[in-house]
């Protein structure tokens, strides 16, 4: 298990070969603690990132995976911003 602050994060084995890495912060029955699934393929670990992560889909190991997405949740969306403003021009004339 891996601790980013209130967050607690664990691999809970779906079937011999694929995982799904939680965030235990969460309860077990709430979808959005569901971060990812992880599958054991030939050469490394596949994943299928939750929550809209943008993040690479192959990993050598899966403390690659964790080390990823400890990295990406940690920053975090830096918050609300404001709009960025659309200049207004008047219309074209012909």
């Amino acid at each position: 298990m891996y601790n980013l602050s209130e967050r607690f994060f664990e691999f809970a084995p779906v079937t011999g070969d694929s995982w799904q890495l939680r965030d235990r912060s969460l309860p077990d029955d709430d979808p959005r603690g569901v971060i990812a699934i992880v599958t054991r393929v030939a050469f490394g670990v596949d994943v299928i990132w939750g929550r809209g992560i943008r993040a690479p889909d192959h990993f050598g190991r899966l403390d690659d995976v964790l080390r990823t997405a400890v990295e990406v949740l940690s920053r975090g969306s830096g918050g609300p911003r404001r709009p960025v403003p659309i200049p207004h021009r008047p219309p074209a004339r012909g």
